[in-house]
């Protein structure tokens, strides 16, 4: 047999091989039919809260409070987003949210790589007492009482950064990055050294690049944390402008609950009655709807964050 013969056949026979796998993969088992259905099943059981919600939030006193199983409005009614929006504190605590969601988490991740970052290197003095010490915060704390008279002390009563610096990192944090830097090939410093890099030019130009990852799963945590922030505008926050959304749709749901006073009484007087659970639902979407909106642009990197990041002790 000839070469050329040689290499018709095999050329032959690699087709016919990618022929079969092609088939392979296109043949649809019985178990990827069941799979594909029980997933498709959880992925409407998760959904479904969520637009029970949507669909609550505009829905009226009658199509609610007489549907045996309430699937789909009837009837738009915006009445409990008007009663939300009206409110004299809403726009403020937009910005409000909006600013320490965004300015927390930026020095949030700032200060916990700040944290992490000298605690992996394990040829620092006083490595394993400072993250002992570290690790000791996460089963005490000093207790509500002397927080607020730190707070108090460092002059940041009725402040905005109250709702910032007391809630600016966790130990959690700081191991996660911990870990994960300790996971970083040793050799990739060691070459940036040899060309002249310090310290600063290394977490910044290599170390930073190279975990953004569980940078980006530490962002999330910040930032849910941050925009679900209220429990510090009730200790530390006077005046009402100054008032993060969380508490401002809290103030419109115990108003509205106790005594339909102000712009809730309007709305119950106006021939139909007031309906307190699409006022719940308005305020969960509204308080929802931006997580949700921001969680898919980083879901990639939170899987990969969380594991990568908390493989060692």
């Amino acid at each position: 047999m000839t070469e050329a013969n040689i290499q018709k056949t095999e050329m032959q026979n690699s087709l016919r091989e990618t022929r079969k796998a092609k088939r392979r993969l296109n043949k649809v088992s019985l178990y990827d039919v069941v799979l594909y259905a029980i997933m498709a099943l959880l992925a409407l059981i998760m959904a479904f809260p969520f637009y029970y919600m949507l669909i609550v939030s505009v829905g009226t006193y009658e199509s609610i409070n007489h549907a045996t199983m309430y699937l789909y409005p009837t009837v738009i009614d915006w009445s409990s987003y008007q009663l939300i929006f009206t409110t004299p504190t809403f726009l403020s605590s937009i910005f409000v949210t909006l600013f320490i969601t965004i300015v927390g988490t930026i020095l949030g991740i700032l200060v916990s790589i700040a944290g992490a970052y000298p605690l992996s290197k394990k040829d620092m003095p006083g490595n394993k007492f400072l993250f002992n010490i570290l690790i000791v915060t996460m089963f005490f704390g000093g207790g509500l009482i002397p927080s607020y008279l730190i707070v108090k002390d460092l002059g940041l009563i009725d402040s905005i950064w109250s709702m910032i610096w007391p809630s600016l990192t966790g130990t959690f944090n700081i191991i996660l990055l911990k870990n994960f830097f300790e996971e970083l090939p040793p050799s990739l410093e060691e070459s940036a050294k040899i060309d002249g890099a310090n310290e600063i030019v290394i977490l910044f130009k290599i170390v930073i690049p190279m975990s953004m990852p569980v940078i980006a799963t530490i962002s999330l945590f910040l930032a849910v944390g941050h925009w679900n922030e209220y429990f510090s505008g009730i200790l530390y926050i006077v005046d009402q402008n100054k008032y993060p959304l969380q508490l401002v749709l809290r103030g419109v749901l115990l108003d509205a609950a106790t005594n339909l006073s102000g712009a809730a009484a309007q709305i119950a007087s106006q021939d139909k009655p007031f309906y307190a659970i699409t006022l719940q639902m308005a305020i969960a979407a509204i308080a929802t709807i931006p997580i949700v909106v921001v969680y898919p642009f980083i879901q990639k990197y939170f899987t990969a964050g969380i594991m990568l990041g908390a493989v060692k002790g």
